[in-house]
């Protein structure tokens, strides 16, 4: 059997048995052990980020870096998607602009994977393009912050929503201040939202009901 023993690391892998039709992603503490049987591949790294690419060369890219390795149960067919088991009731859809949501979403993977492009989550448009978009977010999601991330795009991206009344200046310093004090570590999704978004959260029941098409 092949073992991941990292003391002390949080640590993120995937793996793929031979024939490339049974794969698995997950993470573990540092006081755990992980075996796969030695003829499985496994990938591994303290940075989730790094093994994405290995997943991407079987799924395709990532649409969003919250999406998790997803399988179909009924036809075992593996995706991108909401990830095994996934609950439900820890996903919730952020109201935002529509000339907000897209570049938050960028600007927030810049901070996880700076000089690339990508979505840190899905964002979706509504057919009536004067309404608001919806940024998708689990309770469970995790920002890790790449060291020597710059926080001028996040800045940016979140200027708008000061003009608007959205958010006050001071929670936007909050936001970007929080770039530079914990460069290297991993932080609560939940944490970057203010409270005052609280009443623009939804779940997917409603989001549906509003019209949004989230497939």
């Amino acid at each position: 059997m092949k073992e991941i023993i990292k003391p002390g690391v949080k640590t993120y892998y995937f793996i793929k048995n031979p024939a490339g039709d049974i794969l698995q992603e997950g993470w573990m503490n540092g006081d755990e052990v992980l075996s796969t049987p030695d003829a499985n591949t496994i990938y591994f790294s303290d940075k989730r980020i790094d093994i994405i690419p290995e997943i991407e060369l079987l799924l395709g890219s990532q649409p969003a870096f919250t999406d998790l390795l997803t399988v179909n149960m009924q036809n075992g067919v593996y995706s991108w998607g909401r990830g095994f088991g996934f609950d439900e009731e820890s996903t919730f859809y952020t109201f935002a602009m529509p000339s907000v949501a897209e570049p938050l979403s960028r600007a927030l993977y810049s901070v996880v994977n700076p000089g690339k492009e990508g979505l840190y989550a899905r964002v979706y448009h509504h057919e009536d393009p004067s309404q608001y978009s919806l940024m998708q977010f689990r309770e469970t999601d995790i920002v890790p912050i790449s060291i020597g991330a710059d926080p001028t795009p996040l800045a940016d991206a979140l200027a708008i929503t000061v003009t608007d009344g959205a958010l006050t200046q001071e929670e936007v310093d909050t936001i970007v201040g929080a770039i530079s004090a914990y460069a290297g570590q991993e932080i609560n999704l939940v944490d970057f939202i203010p409270a005052s978004w609280a009443d623009k959260q939804i779940d997917r029941q409603t989001a549906v009901n509003l019209r949004y098409n989230l497939e």
